[in-house]
């Protein structure tokens, strides 16, 4: 690390230089000084260091007095700004003189020699008072081609200071401009809970979610597939096709939570929250997340789970069963967290359908082997569906055994898993796999076109 020198020697020669200096200033600070610590904090900040604060201001005005303000100096160009504008502030000199003086005081030095030789009595020759003449005037230039020269290495050029100014104004704007909107989705909340009784509470989204099963049921049951000339993707499957559109209006709803104009709308609607549930929230929640880890969670499992069952059972079963049991699921967690009270919860995701999804689709080939991707089948041939969806349940029964937190935070971020939200999930997806019955394979071909 390039570091000042400290010496005595530095010390006696900014004294001998400075009090020759023939600045009109230069007496406001002529002898070394030895700032406090509080001051170098507020000139430097608090990364530099003390010694080497005033080190870096004693060698800086060593250089505007002596007229070398031109000549590098071996510190960080910003610690340099800031200390030469400190200095400007605090003691001003005339810089430009002092480079004047400077230059003459070398000119006159280099012809002394000269002047000592010529010693004639005819007076002094013309030719050495234009010589002068023109000296003088070329050190004056000098003089000013170098103070600019280091003001442009010592201080920020206009353009990028601008720069600086503007990416910082628009910061504070964007800071504004979120702070607003935060305030606003905090404002539309409610800070006290509601003195509802328990039937008030629940009722209208009970209602709500009896409702929304009962049109899922319908459609189940009446749904007709369309045929091939009439898709609009007649090339990608129907079960890729669905899913995918599950998966994209998940996405649009997690871009739509980095919107903060959109705040106070999804605060009230995409998520379901016990202390004031809204009957929209019943469904709305089942596409909304906030982090892109839970996201990618939820629709890993949606594509590999999600794309099998489709196939087993048809696009109108499947979509009644994602909406109705996450419905019932999210109905569930409703009731539960009322009846405890625990009012400071809010829930969202897609967790309880997902996994009805899979309890469903364990369930209707609980005959058959499964195979758990990325294993090959070899591996997962002997494997009993049945055990694996028991085993999916015990995992959120022990925690809720050993008297675990009913919400746990995810690895890395601030979402909290919704064990209740699962077991009712997997519930309701084995309730509904009774009344499902996989579609033959040429049926299913027969209906979709293909």
């Amino acid at each position: 690390m390039r570091c000042f020198s400290g010496s005595a020697t530095f010390s006696t020669q900014f004294q001998k230089r400075d009090a020759t200096a023939n600045s009109p200033n230069s007496t406001s600070f002529t002898k070394p000084q030895k700032f406090s610590k509080d001051e170098i904090t507020s000139i430097f900040g608090k990364r530099m260091d003390h010694a080497e604060g005033n080190r870096l201001l004693q060698l800086i005005q060593e250089q505007r007095l002596a007229g070398t303000i031109d000549v590098d100096v071996p510190a960080p160009p910003r610690q340099k700004q800031k200390a030469l504008a400190w200095l400007r502030r605090t003691y001003p000199v005339d810089e430009e003189q002092a480079i004047v003086d400077r230059l003459e005081r070398e000119e006159q030095a280099a012809l002394r020699p000269q002047e000592q030789q010529s010693d004639s009595v005819y007076g002094d020759p013309v030719i050495d008072q234009i010589k002068r003449r023109n000296v003088a005037r070329q050190a004056r230039e000098d003089a000013e081609k170098a103070k600019a020269e280091a003001e442009s290495q010592l201080e920020l050029p206009v353009s990028a200071t601008k720069a600086l100014a503007e990416r910082e104004e628009r910061r504070s704007m964007n800071r504004a401009w979120v702070e607003r909107y935060k305030r606003k989705a905090e404002e539309a909340g409610l800070n006290s809970v509601p003195q509802l009784s328990f039937f008030r509470r629940v009722g209208p989204a009970t209602i709500t979610a009896v409702g929304v099963i009962f049109c899922c049921v319908m459609f189940a049951l009446s749904y007709l597939p369309p045929p091939r000339a009439a898709r609009q993707f007649p090339n990608i499957s129907m079960a890729a096709a669905t899913v995918g559109a599950l998966i994209g209006i998940n996405c649009t709803v997690w871009l739509a939570w980095r919107l903060p104009p959109l705040w106070v709308f999804m605060n009230r609607v995409f998520i379901l929250v016990p202390a004031y549930p809204y009957a929209l929230s019943m469904v709305a929640n089942l596409f909304s997340h906030q982090h892109l880890s839970h996201l990618a969670a939820n629709m890993a499992v949606l594509w590999f789970v999600g794309t099998k069952l489709h196939e087993d059972i048809g696009r109108g079963p499947f979509l009644a069963l994602y909406i109705g049991c996450g419905v019932a699921a999210s109905q569930f967690l409703l009731v539960y967290t009322v009846m405890r009270k625990n009012w400071r919860l809010g829930s969202l995701g897609c967790s309880g359908a997902v996994s009805a999804l899979l309890a469903a689709w364990l369930y209707i080939n609980k005959e058959k082997g499964v195979r758990i991707w990325p294993f090959p089948p070899a591996a997962t041939e002997g494997i009993q569906p049945l055990f694996v969806l028991a085993l999916l349940v015990a995992l959120d029964l022990i925690r809720l055994r050993r008297r675990s937190p009913l919400i746990k935070y995810m690895p890395g971020t601030d979402t909290k898993i919704d064990h209740i939200s699962h077991l009712a999930g997997f519930g309701s997806g084995i309730v509904a796999a009774q009344f499902l019955r996989p579609e033959p394979r040429g049926k299913q071909q027969h209906k979709t076109g293909r």
